[in-house]
């Protein structure tokens, strides 16, 4: 069973009787998704980092992690903001993505981040960025379960 039937299969993702926040892990052949949910809807969840890891773990060089990165701008195009490459660190072994143009709020603006590790891990969480304050927070992801579903399926095919 898929990463995204998995998800499907969840009663109700399990976590609508947990006090918040919430770890959500499902797993497969093909890796494993977890999930740190914050609140939870009749459609959707909001969750602070979202973390995948490929069932092969083997490690990745700099070229490869280049293209994992470009497979996932290319693909992930129905979140709010595309996503770009934003930088690939061979020493660190990461490469980074961010939202081509975040969203805007008054004076917040709003962005994915999504770093891929060498060792076949990637994080996505949403930053907002403040313009009176200069400074950078952590805010909530918010994805219905059918996208959900899909950037599981994503998730995967972009890592091999």
């Amino acid at each position: 069973m898929s990463l995204s039937q998995r998800i499907a299969d969840a009663p109700s993702l399990g976590v609508l009787d947990a006090t918040y926040p919430a770890a959500l892990v499902f797993e497969d052949a093909e890796g494993r998704l977890a999930l740190n949910v914050t609140a939870q809807g009749p459609v959707g969840l909001a969750f602070d980092r979202l973390e995948f890891t490929a069932a092969d773990r083997a490690e990745r060089a700099p070229e490869a992690l280049r293209a994992w990165a470009d497979r996932l701008a290319s693909k992930l195009t129905y979140l709010m903001e595309p996503l770009v490459v934003v930088e690939i660190d061979p020493l660190a072994g990461e490469a980074e993505l961010r939202s081509e143009s975040p969203t805007p709020r008054g004076d917040l603006r709003a962005y994915y981040e999504v770093v891929l590790h060498k060792s076949a891990v990637l994080r996505l969480s949403r930053v907002v960025f403040d313009e009176a304050t200069r400074r950078r927070r952590p805010a909530d992801c918010q994805l219905t379960v059918e996208v959900l579903e899909r950037l599981a399926d994503d998730l995967v095919a972009c890592a091999s």
